[in-house]
C-alpha cells in the first residue's frame, strides 16, 4: 500500500475521531441537553474556537508547508518548529488577554461567563497541540491512534455522567478536558522528538505569510465559526440549536474530503519543492476526479434523507433543522472543489495572496447576507450565508487559477459526466419520495446512492490504471 493511501486512511480516522462528537453522541447529547442548552454551548464553543483562530492564524498551514520541506534535516526541522511553536505562542498570550476582556464587556458573552472561562483551557493548549509538525512529517500513524483512544474515552466519559439538562456545564468541561489530554500528549511526544530551541528564535521569518493565511482562515470562518456566533447574538439559543445540529452533520461528511487534502498538502508541498510539474498536475486532476465522484451522490442523497437522518441523529425536537441541512448539503461540492484548488494547488505553491482576497471576498458576502436574512430567518439565514459564501470564495479561486494559468482545473465535461451518473439517484429518491414507509424510503435512497458512487468509483479506477 502506497504511503498516500496509508496516510489517507490514518487521516481518515483522525478527522473522524475529531468528529466523533458529532457523529456518535450526537443523537444523545441533543436529546439530553434540548435545543436551547445545546445552542448555549455551541454558542460558547464557537466563540472560543473563533478566538483560536486569533490565535493560531495561518500556523496550520504555514507549519505543515515548511516542516514538510524540511523533514529531511533533522537541525533544520528543529529550528522551523521552535520558530513557529514561539509565533504561535506569542499570539496566543495576546488573544487570551483580548479574550478575557470580551468576556466582561460583551453582553452576550456575560451571559455564560462560567462557560467561557472554562474556553480559556482551550484556547491555550490549542498552541501545544502541535498537530502541524505531526502532518508535515506525515507521522498520520501515532496522531490517529492517540486522537482515537481519547476521544473514546472522551464519548464514555459522556455517557456515563451526562444525564439531564443541567449537566450542560459538565459537558462543555468534558469536551475542553478531551482537547487539553490531546495537546498534553501531543506535545510531550513532539518534546521528546525535537526539543525546542527559542535561543535564537526568528519570529520575523514567519510573520508576514502567518498574517496574510491567518486573515484568510479568518475570513473564511466569518461564513462558518462566526455564523453561529452572529446567530445567537440576534436570533434565540433554539435556533442555534437547529444550526448546529444541521452543520455538525455537514461538517461530519465534508470531514472526508478534508481528510484527503489534509494528507495531500505535505506531498504536494515536498512534489512543488522537487520541480516535479507534471506529477503535480497529475494529482490535481485525480483529487478533482474524487472530489465530483462522491460528491453528487452525497449531495442527492442528503437531500432526499434530510428528515430521516435528522430525525435519527438530532430526534424530532429538531424538525426545523431538517431544511438548514437542506441548503448546508448544497455546499458540499463547491467546497471540496475550493479545498483541493485552495489546499492542494494554491497553498503548495504559495499562492498565499490568491487564498487571502478569495476569504475576503467570501467575509463581504457573508456579512451582506448575514446582515439581511440571519434575524428574519435565523437558521435558514445562516445557512444561506455559508453556501453563498463558499461559492463566491470557489468561482474567485476558480477565475484567479484560469486568469494566472497556474495549474489546470476540472473541464465542465469531467463536472457533466459526474453529475449524469448520478441522475439514477434523482430518479429514485423522487419515486421513492412518495413511500410512507421511512424505514423502505431510507434504504432505497440509501443504497441507490451507494451503488452509484461504488460503480462510479469502479469506471474512475479502471481509466486510472488505464492510463
Amino acid at each position: 500500500m502506497s504511503d498516500i493511501k496509508k496516510n489517507f486512511i490514518y487521516k481518515v480516522l483522525l478527522t473522524f475521531s475529531n468528529y466523533i462528537l458529532g457523529f456518535v453522541t450526537l443523537p444523545y447529547i441533543t436529546r439530553v441537553l434540548g435545543p436551547e442548552k445545546f445552542g448555549e454551548v455551541n454558542f460558547v464553543m464557537n466563540t472560543v474556537d473563533y478566538f483560536i483562530l486569533f490565535a493560531s492564524m495561518g500556523v496550520m498551514t504555514i507549519g505543515t508547508r515548511e516542516i514538510a520541506m524540511n523533514k529531511e534535516s533533522r537541525p533544520d526541522i528543529s529550528r522551523v518548529a521552535s520558530d513557529i511553536l514561539a509565533l504561535n505562542l506569542a499570539f496566543t498570550g495576546v488573544v487570551l488577554l483580548i479574550y478575557n476582556l470580551s468576556v466582561l464587556i460583551v453582553p452576550s458573552f456575560g451571559r455564560f461567563n462560567d462557560l467561557f472561562w472554562i474556553g480559556n483551557a482551550k484556547i491555550l493548549f490549542w498552541a501545544l497541540l502541535v498537530e502541524w509538525f505531526f502532518t508535515g512529517i506525515e507521522n498520520f500513524r501515532y496522531i490517529t491512534i492517540r486522537s482515537l483512544i481519547i476521544k473514546t474515552l472522551y464519548v464514555g466519559l459522556v455517557f456515563i455522567f451526562v444525564k439531564t439538562t443541567k449537566d450542560y456545564k459538565l459537558y462543555f468541561i468534558l469536551t475542553v478536558l478531551s482537547f487539553v489530554v490531546n495537546a498534553v500528549v501531543n506535545f510531550g511526544y513532539y518534546w521528546k522528538q525535537i526539543g525546542i530551541q527559542f535561543k535564537k528564535v526568528n519570529l520575523k521569518k514567519y510573520l508576514k505569510p502567518n498574517l496574510k493565511l491567518g486573515t484568510y482562515t479568518i475570513m473564511t470562518s466569518m461564513y462558518i465559526t462566526f455564523n453561529v456566533i452572529f446567530l445567537g447574538m440576534v436570533s434565540d439559543m433554539n435556533e442555534v440549536g437547529y444550526y448546529s445540529a444541521s452543520l455538525k452533520l455537514y461538517f461530519v461528511i465534508l470531514s472526508i474530503f478534508s481528510a484527503f487534502t489534509g494528507v495531500m498538502l505535505p506531498r504536494m508541498a515536498a512534489i512543488v519543492n522537487s520541480g516535479d510539474k507534471s506529477q503535480f498536475f497529475d494529482y490535481l486532476n485525480k483529487s478533482y476526479h474524487l472530489v465530483f465522484l462522491f460528491a453528487f451522490p452525497i449531495l442527492f442523497v442528503s437531500l432526499f434523507l434530510a428528515p430521516e437522518i435528522i430525525g435519527i441523529l438530532a430526534g424530532n425536537g429538531y424538525k426545523p433543522a431538517v431544511a438548514p441541512m437542506r441548503i448546508l448539503m448544497c455546499a458540499l461540492p463547491f467546497v471540496w472543489l475550493s479545498q483541493v484548488i485552495s489546499v492542494q494547488g494554491l497553498a503548495a505553491i504559495k499562492k498565499d495572496s490568491i487564498l487571502l482576497w478569495g476569504a475576503i471576498i467570501g467575509a463581504l458576502c457573508s456579512l451582506i447576507i448575514n446582515v439581511c436574512l440571519t434575524p428574519s430567518y435565523g437558521a435558514v439565514g445562516s445557512s444561506i450565508v455559508l453556501v453563498a459564501s463558499e461559492c463566491c470564495v470557489t468561482l474567485f479561486s476558480v477565475l484567479r487559477v484560469r486568469s494566472l494559468r497556474l495549474f489546470p482545473l476540472p473541464s465542465v465535461k469531467m463536472i457533466l459526466s459526474y453529475l449524469l451518473c448520478s441522475l439514477p439517484i434523482i430518479i429514485v429518491g423522487a419515486c421513492a419520495y412518495w413511500i410512507d414507509n421511512i424505514i423502505l424510503r431510507f434504504i432505497i435512497i440509501g443504497l441507490t446512492g451507494s451503488v452509484v458512487a461504488a460503480f462510479t468509483l469502479l469506471g474512475f479506477r479502471r481509466r486510472m490504471l488505464s492510463n
